[in-house]
């Protein structure tokens, strides 16, 4: 018996080097707070008062891993499921780990990953809206972006002198697996490349984003976004500014809304830092959008869509891992957006869309784990 036990060690100790050379986190996010939503764009629906998950970020369990494989190459992954800490249940229409799921290769080339992962064009809006698209305040409540795409192959090159690449494409961003192929390809595939270089120096921070959406099915007009964005820090605040165009032609925008041929957006978002562990965050998001032809005939207007959102919030750092937060916006639906809810923005947060309301407030706790 003794001899099997220094048997069993000696084989513990000789398998210590591989499993040093690897390892696996868990993290996650658990989010909630009280939120306010009042002045529907319907008259008929009334205020809502609830105890919300998800607000500032969503609340989340992930796992993610290296491995070391020598000359310079690593490989990871990422598994991350959103949760729904009101109720216990899954985020993401129930998918399994509908935020990230994806592997990668890395090495002094850069790093390639395979997956479910977010779109170039959310990265950049989220790294310079004051909100970090969460809370009430969110700029994407307005501003029009793709979050996730599927199936994604993307390359994100080495630094150099501050200057890098993201470069993505898929066959199938909409997650549909068993479209059914016809004569002129799937009739469920939306093939999307983008490409996404950035620069950062100090307190400079400039980036690009293009990306191009094509639907396979016959008759569906591709769609194309670029976005311009920049921020400064001041050191007393710090500054964003994003301004962007989609540009879906008479068939519509195919992931945004399809009811708008071409919109026209920007956001401006400044961050005060208060103390060692408060900030000061405000913003204000724009967009107008011109209608197709079949949604001007389908609403009987020939107006514009226009949507403005200007929000003020505050965040305390309890400790590097715990937060509260604050924030009020509101939105200002013109035109077109304003009595028709399926073509106004409305208030919603890192986790809700909003359901047509145009007034928020919201008061939560965050803890990273």
């Amino acid at each position: 018996m003794q001899k099997k036990l220094i048997a069993l060690a000696i084989a513990g100790l000789a398998a210590v080097p591989a499993f040093a050379q690897s390892n696996v986190t868990i993290y996650g996010i658990v989010d909630m707070g009280y939120v306010y939503r009042g002045d529907n764009v319907d008259d008929n629906v009334k205020s809502r008062n609830a105890i919300d998950s998800g607000v500032a970020n969503g609340s989340r369990l992930g796992f993610k891993g290296t491995e070391d494989l020598g000359n310079g190459l690593k490989a990871g992954f990422v598994l991350e499921q959103g949760i729904l800490a009101d109720t216990g249940a899954s985020a993401q229409g129930g998918r399994t780990f509908g935020r990230q799921s994806f592997v990668s290769l890395g090495g002094n080339f850069g790093t390639v990953a395979l997956g479910r992962q977010y779109a170039p064009q959310f990265l950049l809006l989220d790294s310079l809206d004051p909100f970090s698209t969460g809370q009430v305040g969110a700029s994407n409540n307005v501003y029009g972006i793709d979050v996730r795409l599927d199936n994604l192959a993307a390359y994100v090159s080495p630094t150099w002198s501050g200057f890098n690449v993201v470069a993505a494409y898929t066959f199938n961003a909409a997650g549909n697996e068993e479209s059914p192929r016809i004569k002129g390809g799937l009739t469920d595939d939306i093939r999307v490349w983008a490409i996404a270089p950035s620069y950062t120096n100090g307190p400079v921070s400039v980036g690009l984003n293009y990306h191009n959406i094509n639907p396979s099915a016959p008759g569906m007009d591709s769609t194309k976004v670029w976005d311009l964005g920049g921020s400064y820090d001041f050191g007393v605040a710090k500054v964003g500014l994003m301004f962007g165009q989609r540009k879906g032609d008479d068939s519509g925008d195919v992931t945004f809304n399809p009811a708008f041929e071409k919109s026209t957006q920007w956001m401006l978002g400044v961050t005060v830092p208060v103390g060692a562990a408060g900030k000061v965050l405000a913003s204000y998001a724009h967009r107008k959008s011109e209608l197709t032809s079949a949604a001007k005939a389908a609403y009987g207007t020939n107006d514009d869509a226009k949507s403005g959102q200007w929000a003020l919030g505050y965040e305390h750092a309890l400790s590097k891992r715990t937060s509260i937060y604050t924030a009020y916006s509101d939105i200002n639906n013109k035109g077109s957006a304003k009595d028709e809810a399926d073509l106004s923005a409305s208030v919603g947060d890192a986790t809700s869309g909003g359901d047509g309301y145009q007034r928020g407030f919201n008061l939560g706790l965050r803890h990273r784990f």
